[in-house]
């Protein structure tokens, strides 16, 4: 559990994919948890990249801090993943 929480978190997934990249794979979020989790081992996040949300994948070529609306499908796997 966390520092200064108070509920289980539900389990994340990790896979290493080098030195210094790893995929994690979160079923809930909390503030700061990736940074968080990491921390407590003794390592800094450098940087996060959000590829997925439920069942949505984020489209590789939407630049970053870029958004676009959303189809019928794309905003049902988004809510029902």
């Amino acid at each position: 559990m966390l520092e200064s929480e108070t509920k289980p978190l539900l389990p994340a997934e990790l896979k290493i994919l080098t030195e210094k990249e790893a995929l994690v794979t979160l079923h809930e979020g909390r503030y700061h948890q990736v940074r968080r989790m990491f921390a407590a081992l003794g390592n800094h996040v450098l940087d996060l990249k959000r590829i997925s949300i439920g069942g949505l994948n984020i489209p590789a070529d939407l630049p970053e801090g870029h958004w676009r609306i959303l189809t019928d499908e794309e905003s049902s796997l988004l809510f029902h993943s």
